[in-house]
């Protein structure tokens, strides 16, 4: 019986000292500077990553950001090493030796807002506002063997007009206007569906419907007209692309 509690004590110490061991080897991020959750395109962003206690098994730390460069600064900097970086993925070496890591990183939220001109009609289009991340860092080896993930920080982008739309779309109970209204905004022609949304919004009621059947007509033939011809343009290059 008392072998079986030295047994239970020196496992359960052993246990102890792994845990305690796991969490003095994680290896230490510290942040300065300002990195919101949510944030408008073309946020101008800068902020100071330190590095320190990264375990001596790291050959490399990987960094990896969505944030885009801007003019006259760099993406990276790392100050104390003279080493500066503007591409948005790259691994940094370090050794055993490498005790701790000063990075300043400056950049800008990306434009997720596309505009193109169609004889004289604006479409406007948004891409994706979720699924970015300031820094994405992990600790590997030469080989590429992921040692540690250190930190990823995400952050959404903010696109007021969707939002004031969205407000205008909860206001609107007719479910057929409602879809039409999201279609259109949906296809681009952003302007209209803003337009027609606030008149229904404003004045509680459709208008008449002399004036609403023209217009969903004409919206519907000219977001078919665009699909078409942007997919024959996009199918066109892709063709030349391959010959």
């Amino acid at each position: 019986m008392k072998l079986v509690r030295n047994m239970t004590f020196l496992f359960l110490s052993f246990f102890l000292l792994l845990i305690i061991g796991g969490t003095v080897s994680a290896t230490n991020v510290e942040v300065n500077g300002q990195t919101p959750g949510k944030v408008l395109e073309g946020q101008e962003i800068n902020y100071t990553i330190i590095i320190s206690n990264i375990p001596p098994a790291a050959e490399k730390i990987s960094f990896d950001t969505d944030l885009a460069k801007v003019d006259n600064f760099h993406l990276y900097n790392f100050t104390s090493l003279n080493v500066t970086s503007d591409v948005n993925k790259f691994d940094f070496p370090v050794s055993e030796s490498t005790k701790s890591i000063v990075v300043d990183v400056h950049g800008q939220i990306p434009q997720i807002t596309e505009k193109r001109q169609y004889q004289g009609i604006t479409l406007i289009n948004y891409k994706q506002e979720t699924g970015y991340a300031y820094d994405r860092i992990t600790l590997t080896n030469n080989k590429g063997n992921l040692i540690e993930t250190v930190e990823t920080r995400p952050f959404e982008i903010s696109i007021p007009e969707i939002e004031s739309f969205n407000e205008k779309m909860n206001k609107i109970n007719d479910p057929f206007f409602k879809k039409y209204l999201q279609d259109l905004h949906d296809k681009g022609l952003v302007d209209e569906s803003n337009t027609l949304a606030d008149h229904l919004t404003n004045n509680n009621e459709w208008p008449p419907y002399w004036w609403a059947v023209p217009g969903i007509i004409t919206g519907l033939v000219i977001g078919f007209l665009i699909g078409v011809r942007f997919y024959s343009k996009d199918d066109s290059d892709a063709g030349e692309d391959t010959e």
